[in-house]
């Protein structure tokens, strides 16, 4: 847990995703000056996912080899939530253990852009993915300023989609 920043202190609404290395990436979530959190992969399987934030590391994990469900943890074992995806759907449904409930979803057929909405709160956040931007290929833009006590950290919610858009585009390139 380097040299990151409280996302507390943030004074902006967008943050880029910055890309370092290539044959094992790991993604950074920044405004441009300072760092607030970092995903990487533990192989090149890429199915357990790394956030790394000032205060918490988080691992996100495929429930089994033939389950569609990912767990989200505190740690290595301590299960705070799971994302669901809905069936014939490009929706995922997050579900944590302290009654937050959103959804990813995007809202256009043709989308670049993920949206993160809860019932209560609306559009939360939108990650969307520039075209043929190796070294910030994503942005993340905050629609929600003001926090309810339930809602989980914002970089854990944004590298949570960012894991939704890398899965995606790996199923993309199986088939």
């Amino acid at each position: 847990m380097g040299d990151y920043r409280n996302i507390d202190q943030l004074r902006t609404n967008e943050l880029a995703v910055v890309k370092k290395g290539f044959w094992k990436p790991e993604f950074e979530l920044t405004d441009g000056q300072f760092v607030y959190a970092k995903l990487r992969y533990r192989s090149n399987f890429k199915r357990d996912a790394i956030i790394e934030t000032p205060q918490v590391t988080y691992t996100i994990k495929r429930k089994g080899w033939f389950n569609r469900t990912i767990l989200v943890n505190k740690g290595e074992d301590e299960t705070i939530g799971t994302l669901v995806p809905e069936t014939w759907k490009r929706d995922f449904n997050l579900k944590m253990d302290n009654g937050f409930e959103a959804t990813y979803l995007y809202k256009k057929l043709f989308s670049k852009s993920l949206s993160l909405t809860n019932d209560t709160q609306g559009d939360i956040l939108q990650i969307t993915q520039k075209a043929f931007n190796f070294k910030q290929p994503y942005t993340v833009i905050i629609d929600q300023v003001t926090q309810q006590a339930n809602t989980p950290p914002l970089p854990l919610l944004a590298f949570m989609g960012l894991v939704i858009i890398m899965l995606r585009q790996q199923q993309a390139a199986t088939q």
